[in-house]
């Protein structure tokens, strides 16, 4: 139930509204369409086949695209009030979006948290284009996916294959959702609640995995930093996503110490008991993960993703790759954006991740010797991953010096004098589209330079495009 929650409780900004307002309208029972009338026949097949154009619940919405239920009753009552100009329509609100209110489910306003300033503020950074964000969940590249979600699938269906073989650590899938739910819990009692940042240094494959999840699994925000970096930037990065906690095999506070961070420990000292049921995990439209671009330098960019920007691609690489639960995927960088982008491989095809001398058949951001593929700008399959755009260009394996755009990609390319080239040529690339992630946080000399009025990201790549699509990266720009 919404009444009486303001924004903050339930972790909704005015970007959100206008992301995905159209698109939650267009799904409602405000919009009906029905060819026929299998209403009156009683043609239950076909009533299903139109389910859509007869208008979904607001649950149903919420699952469909990825946010709670509640964000999507206040978007659609917010445009319901605009559209049809009614200043009574808020008092019938429960009555909307096919549901009806029952009394079990009431959790008193003054029971409900409010997301504190900074974690309203990584949410405002997902400035979505409306037409943009409803073309994606329409196409299905924008769904309810998360890596929770995607890890308890996996623990489902394949709970006994192996997920990780690294540093003397081996896990199946079962075990892997156990022990993230444990560092969830360890993280709730350290006072991490929805929208709080925890940051990471610690580039072991299984620390990154378990916090990637446990971050998911409790509405958290990992900031995955580079092993071994500089003391001075480490701290320029924990301020600039207020982090609380910083998962570290350091042995103390950085310095100097970010005013928010309040505890440093290595993760196995941040589990916490588990008894279950568990019901915090991430909705694909909350912030997931912060990476950063350039952590070294005196004002770090960091870029907000949720989970649709960091999953668009992922089936589709999984498939282009010809990935399975028979692979094992090593990074091979100390860039943690190639460790998101493996650990998104392994969730969408079940293969495991391991360490560097345990066998890979993968490896992600540099060449391993014995792997059968290596995806990486410059070697074996090219992939281009980069923290604004994940998988946003990849290879196949049957061609692996041509790069195609993920599905949705939109690709442009920019003469000197700022005019666009056609459909094929050769000038500075842009692009936009599912994978990328909108806007730097509190950076808007970055925002500025590095993104266009109508929402393209400027690479500073010169890239040629041929008649067949394929890309060719020439260097910066």
């Amino acid at each position: 139930m919404t009444r009486g929650l303001n924004r903050d409780q339930m972790g909704l900004t005015e970007e959100m509204v206008e992301a995905y307002g159209e698109t939650i309208w267009d799904l409602s029972h405000n919009v009906q369409v029905r060819i026929g009338d299998p209403i009156r026949r009683l043609d239950w097949e076909q009533i299903e086949a139109q389910r859509d154009g007869a208008g979904l619940a607001d649950v149903q919405i919420a699952e469909r695209i990825g946010l709670t239920r509640e964000q999507v009753t206040h978007i659609r009552l917010l445009l319901e009030h605009r559209k049809f100009r009614r200043h009574h329509y808020h008092r019938l609100y429960e009555l909307g979006g096919g549901r009806r209110y029952r009394a079990e489910r009431f959790v008193h306003v003054e029971e409900r948290a409010s997301l504190d300033e900074r974690a309203m503020a990584l949410r405002s950074v997902l400035k979505f284009d409306s037409g943009e964000a409803g073309r994606h969940i329409r196409t299905g590249r924008w769904g309810s996916a998360t890596p929770a979600n995607r890890l308890r699938a996996l623990a489902e269906e394949n709970g006994d294959d192996l997920a990780l073989d690294a540093g003397g650590t081996t896990l199946d899938w079962s075990a892997a959702l156990e022990r993230s739910l444990s560092l969830a819990s360890g993280l709730t009692e350290r006072g991490v609640g929805r929208g709080d940042a925890i940051a990471i240094d610690d580039g072991s494959p299984a620390s990154l995995l378990l916090a990637y999840a446990a971050a998911s699994l409790s509405s958290a925000v990992l900031s995955p930093l580079p092993d071994g970096l500089a003391e001075t930037a480490l701290a320029r990065c924990l301020e600039k996503v207020s982090a609380r906690v910083l998962i570290t095999r350091r042995g103390g506070l950085p310095e100097p110490r970010p005013p928010a961070l309040e505890t440093v420990a290595p993760i196995e000292d941040s589990m916490g008991p588990f008894s279950g049921p568990w019901d915090g995990d991430a909705v694909a439209g909350d912030p997931s993960a912060v990476l950063f671009a350039g952590p070294d330098g005196e004002s770090p960019r960091a870029v907000v993703h949720n989970a649709h920007t960091l999953l668009a691609g992922a089936d589709w690489a999984v498939a282009r790759f010809g990935l399975s639960a028979e692979d094992r995927i090593a990074v091979a960088s100390r860039d943690p954006h190639h460790a998101v982008v493996a650990i998104n491989l392994a969730l969408f095809s079940g293969a495991a991740l391991c360490g560097r001398d345990a066998g890979p058949t993968v490896a992600v951001g540099a060449p391993l010797p014995g792997v059968r593929l290596t995806l990486a700008a410059d070697a074996g399959c090219r992939v281009w991953i980069v923290p604004e755009a994940q998988l946003a260009l990849a290879a196949s394996p049957e061609a692996p010096e041509t790069l195609e755009p993920a599905p949705g990609m939109s690709l442009r390319l920019v003469a000197g004098n700022d005019e666009i080239v056609g459909a094929a040529g050769e000038g500075a690339l842009e692009l936009r589209g599912p994978n990328l992630a909108p806007s730097y946080l509190d950076d808007e000399a970055a925002n500025r330079s590095a993104f266009t009025g109508d929402r393209w990201w400027r690479t500073g790549i010169r890239a040629r495009i041929g008649e067949d699509g394929a890309v060719a990266l020439l260097g910066k720009a």
